[in-house]
């Protein structure tokens, strides 16, 4: 959370049509700054069947532009 300077983050699933934007200096206040994109995934994602699948990870929980990979 210490590199993300947005007021707000967006989350969201495709899978279940979720969709919120969290305040960034709640989530600090709730989590602490150091907490991880992964660790808040996971908050967020609780109680999701698709987290704790047989198969693994099927849970589409992400965080559009800042938990993606830049492209060259």
């Amino acid at each position: 959370m210490r590199d993300i300077r947005s007021s707000f983050i967006e989350v969201e699933c495709a899978l279940c049509d979720r969709r919120d934007s969290l305040d960034r200096k709640a989530l600090v206040t709730q989590f602490g700054a150091g907490v991880s994109l992964l660790t808040l995934r996971r908050r967020f994602a609780l109680g999701c069947e698709r987290m704790t699948h047989p198969d693994g990870d099927r849970c589409q929980t992400r965080f559009p532009g800042l938990d993606e990979k830049p492209t060259f």
